[in-house]
């Protein structure tokens, strides 16, 4: 392990396109989705071979602070490293905190930003790519893994790509990114093929990252400048932006470039149809987790806790039973679950969420 290495989760969202199984007080991350351990423990047994746990911070919602220090013991990361958000400000904030954190503890430090929901089932592969971002890192680059899309999906960013050669190898420089495209739009990606999807991990040198935020966001550069521990981190919380680190930094920098990545089994499981795209099916197309009986239903997607759920000649339908609520919507309208949350917020249900 290299002790220059520092890798910081981002683990505050909140997980609306995963309702109902998704709650305020539980999101997704703290889920056990596939597996025996939730989103956020996989996360880090992921990368526990790269980084020591001291050089482990993850970044959450004060109001996560006991979900996660209940889901870390068994990795060992010092309580000083949980970074607690007073509120969700986006990623921009959340990574310039912790940055500024690192960098003072080491002037050499290189950090990969890794959110805290997303599967990767082809680990090895993952591990490798992480080696080369972190290579090209060093090299003063804001690294930015590609996925190499297998389909024209509507529901992911995307990177264009410029290659360049530099010392005598082919660098991909992002040349635009694009956000949640059209299906037609999708479509002319996945044809040009010189688009790969966002992931939303990245790597940098700490000092490189805060050099751009002094460029492009400087109040949040000036308001960290001087201090960063939890208390004076509260003290001007409100006066931070609510950006993206892709708004904010990454689609104005000239210094980004990506990691091609195929076969790693990745998804950032934005949605429920996202989710069924990485699970094994059946003959007919289903996906069946619970108490389930089925007749003459094809690619169905059926999520059940004690009740029985019996379906008889569905086609494209996503059923998730919850011992308070139901969802029953098309597979490829899965997406709109983050609407239904906001109307349950604008009419006030608020034990639905």
């Amino acid at each position: 392990m290299n002790k220059h290495v520092y890798v910081v989760i981002l683990a505050g969202g909140v997980g609306t396109r995963f309702w109902p199984l998704s709650r305020e007080a539980q999101p997704k991350q703290f889920l056990k989705i596939i597996g025996s351990r939730s989103l956020l423990q996989q996360t880090l047994w992921r990368i526990k071979s790269k980084v020591y746990p001291q050089n482990t911070f993850i970044v959450t919602n004060a109001a996560y602070r006991q979900k996660i220090e209940q889901q870390t013991v068994p990795f060992k990361i010092p309580p000083a490293n949980i970074l607690l958000e007073p509120e969700g400000k986006n990623t921009a904030p959340a990574i310039a905190w912790a940055a500024t954190y690192i960098d003072k503890m080491s002037s050499d430090a290189i950090m990969a930003v890794l959110p805290s929901d997303h599967l990767i089932f082809n680990e090895p592969r993952f591990l490798k790519v992480f080696d080369e971002a972190i290579q090209l890192a060093n090299q003063d680059y804001l690294v930015t893994l590609g996925i190499i899309p297998t389909r024209p999906e509507t529901g992911y960013g995307y990177l264009k790509l410029q290659p360049i050669r530099e010392n005598g190898k082919t660098i991909y420089r992002v040349q635009r990114f694009t956000e949640k495209p059209t299906l037609k739009k999708a479509k002319q990606f996945l044809q040009e093929k010189r688009y790969l999807w966002n992931s939303g991990m990245f790597f940098w040198k700490t000092k490189t990252i805060l050099d751009e935020f002094k460029k492009y966001l400087p109040v949040v550069y000036k308001l960290f400048k001087h201090q960063c521990n939890s208390q004076y981190a509260r003290s001007i919380w409100s006066k931070l932006p609510s950006i993206s680190i892709d708004y904010g930094i990454l689609e104005k920098s000239q210094k980004v470039v990506t990691v091609s990545v195929k076969n790693i089994g990745w998804s950032d499981l934005g949605s429920w149809e996202a989710l069924a795209e990485s699970l094994d099916k059946n003959r007919q197309g289903n996906i069946f987790k619970g108490n389930n009986v089925s007749l003459d239903c094809q690619n169905i997607f059926v999520v059940g806790q004690k009740r029985l759920i019996a379906t008889i000649g569905l086609k494209d339908i996503i059923i998730v039973d919850t011992s308070d609520a139901l969802l029953v919507c098309p597979l490829k309208q899965s997406q709109k679950v983050k609407e239904t949350v906001s109307v349950l917020k604008k009419t006030k249900r608020d034990k639905y969420l």
